[in-house]
């Protein structure tokens, strides 16, 4: 079976509102109210981003259906890329210590990313 990696879209690429919002696979909400951090599993993402802000969609991947949206977080440009510049050096350090990590072309297709060199 083909891996296929999609970027986390949401219905109709729209942004959900603040107001309406709701993580549907919301099951820590007793941790949220003692002000403990989310944990969830992620394994598709969205990027969105406007002059002033960016906004980060992480998801689940479902068999046979969309993701579910796990997580939104809304951070300035300088924070976005700050995130890349980190997530960069753990990844270099990560390929140093155990190996490269390889990602089908599909990835980068539907990302629009131009496919990476090997080192």
């Amino acid at each position: 079976m083909p891996i296929i990696q999609r970027p986390y879209v949401p219905p109709e690429d729209n942004i959900p509102k603040d107001e309406t919002y709701v993580n549907p696979g919301d099951t820590q909400t007793q941790a949220q109210a003692a002000g403990e951090p989310i944990t969830f599993y992620c394994d598709s993402m969205h990027i969105f981003s406007s002059l002033y802000s960016a906004v980060l969609f992480f998801g689940e991947q479902m068999e046979e259906r969309e993701p579910i949206l796990r997580a939104r977080i809304k951070v300035s440009p300088q924070m976005l890329k700050a995130l890349a510049l980190l997530t960069n050096k753990h990844v270099r350090e990560y390929e140093q210590a155990v190996g490269p990590i390889t990602l089908p072309d599909q990835v980068y297709k539907a990302w629009e990313i131009e496919t990476e060199k090997p080192a």
